[in-house]
């Protein structure tokens, strides 16, 4: 579709609707850029490598044939690496 198509199919819908104008279309290509700096992330990491540690260390007490001490290192460092290279949640940002 062309982007006069859109447009045409955006003002019939918001006419049809009753929601006014439709807002402008992005004009870049390009992705939104991630934001939170290197030592929010950090933070977060850690923070998220604690809790899920200390979770896993308690599974792993509980649970038959597994050690808690790897389930615990496991959990920490799993949530760690996932939490530096992902950041923390948008909903998370609401809170600060």
């Amino acid at each position: 579709m062309a982007d006069d198509d859109i447009e045409r199919l955006l003002r019939e819908v918001a006419g049809v609707t009753g929601s006014g104008t439709p807002a402008p279309l992005p004009t870049s290509a390009s992705p939104p850029a991630r934001s939170g700096s290197i030592r929010g992330r950090l933070g977060f990491a850690i923070v998220t490598g604690a809790v899920l540690g200390v979770g896993g260390w308690f599974v792993g007490l509980i649970l038959p044939f597994l050690g808690a001490g790897s389930m615990g290192f496991g959990a920490a460092f799993g949530a760690s690496v996932t939490a530096m290279i992902t950041g923390a949640p948008r909903w998370l940002g609401r809170w600060q």
